[in-house]
């Protein structure tokens, strides 16, 4: 096809220039890819990493936190590093990343107050896109793990929100406004970085039984208690299908936000009533954030302010463009999340902690050096390998 191409030139083209040109086509074609993941401490993106390294057409997954990783990374490499940390852009050429996929913004958090997670969210964002900037980047795609917190949550929003519609940048809510702000400066990036590919992700509130967040927590009570009055209509999405998007957007689709989210959204009362969950309207409209901090002091449920709008007005999102340009559609509906994730934590309740033990390195290698030594027939028995020693987990 360039062969066919260079003929068009000046006049016929040579044998060996054809070679070369064909030759270029062919590795152009056949270059895999390597990926950087940040945020691998938590499912979203160790999920993802473990959806990435079975991809023949990726050569190297890395990724990055600052926690060490509870689930398995496969063939991965696991890097303890801050986004907030110079050594971004370094790792980012030296390895030749050409996609990165930011898992690490949080907007409904247990363990972060508003000072962590806007350091977190929009210094730690706006480090990690420095270092993808600048003529010898070689990254060509970054995708953002963004939410659909980023609309609000009001009485006049209309139903099926697409993503031209304006976002909620004076919300009365910390964590909401970093998210706009952390939406802002992509835009501004893309603008300055032609280059390279912004895909943003606006998810619903997810549902994951190994990991759940706080409206996921909420819905797994054993009475939910509903706001008085309130019957808001809501979208939820699975947790496999939230992995499904954010791989999806590393392999296709145009620059551009996306909404992801299950169709079929229903009213919480329907939700609940289809799920066998009891529920009651315990929580009153008036002095809701005082119901709630009792809630939280209590270790029943802890509900941000976001939330307590939500379980107000509700909030639908329109999925037509991800449907078009990535050629994602969730695999289970609002209900059918839902009831998944019911089935799962019941289940999860009488099992053991799978993440309870995790195992270092170095004791990985020394059962493997020993068994490599027996059959060899070798009898000194291999050294653990020096403690403190800097090292890139696998």
């Amino acid at each position: 096809m360039l062969g066919e191409t260079a003929r068009g030139l000046d006049g016929p083209a040579k044998p060996g220039l054809l070679a070369t040109l064909d030759r270029l086509a062919l590795d152009m074609a056949n270059k895999k890819r390597r990926v950087l993941v940040t945020g691998v401490a938590r499912w979203w993106g160790a999920l993802l990493v473990q959806r990435l390294v079975e991809d023949s057409d990726v050569a190297e997954v890395i990724g990055i936190d600052t926690r060490e990783p509870r689930y398995d990374l496969g063939r991965a490499d696991y890097l303890k590093l801050d986004i907030r940390h110079s050594l971004i852009g370094k790792l980012v050429r030296s390895v030749g990343i050409d996609t990165v996929v930011h898992t690490l913004t949080r907007v409904d958090s247990f363990d972060l107050d508003p000072r962590r997670a806007h350091e977190m969210n929009v210094i730690g964002t706006l480090n990690l896109l420095a270092g993808c900037a600048g003529k010898d980047s070689p990254v060509k795609r970054f995708i953002l793990k963004s939410s659909g917190h980023v609309y609000g949550s009001r009485v006049d929003l209309p139903a099926g929100l697409r993503e031209d519609h304006r976002l909620d940048s004076n919300s009365k809510h910390q964590f909401v406004r970093d998210i706009v702000e952390v939406e802002s400066y992509a835009s501004d990036f893309a603008g300055r970085n032609p280059g390279i590919d912004i895909l943003t992700l606006r998810f619903s509130n997810s549902l994951n039984p190994d990991e759940p967040q706080p409206l996921a927590r909420y819905l797994d009570l054993e009475l939910v208690p509903t706001v008085a009055g309130f019957d808001p209509t809501l979208q939820l999405i699975h947790r496999d299908d939230c992995v499904e998007a954010l791989y999806l957007a590393t392999k296709r689709g145009p620059a551009g936000a996306y909404n992801i989210a299950a169709p079929g959204a229903e009213p919480l009362s329907k939700l609940l009533d289809t799920a066998g969950k009891l529920h009651a309207p315990l929580l009153p409209p008036f002095g809701l954030e005082l119901a709630a901090f009792a809630l939280r002091r209590s270790g029943l449920a802890s509900l941000s302010p976001q939330l307590l709008d939500l379980l107000r007005w509700g909030r639908t999102l329109s999925t037509a463009k991800a449907a078009r340009e990535l050629r994602f559609r969730a695999a289970r509906d609002t209900q059918a999340a839902l009831d998944v994730f019911i089935q799962e934590r019941r289940v999860l309740r009488y099992e053991p902690d799978r993440h309870a033990y995790q195992y270092e390195k170095e004791l990985e290698d020394f059962i493997h050096s020993r068994q490599l030594a027996s059959e060899n027939g070798e009898t000194e028995s291999p050294e653990l390998p020096a403690k403190g020693r800097p090292r890139l987990r696998r």
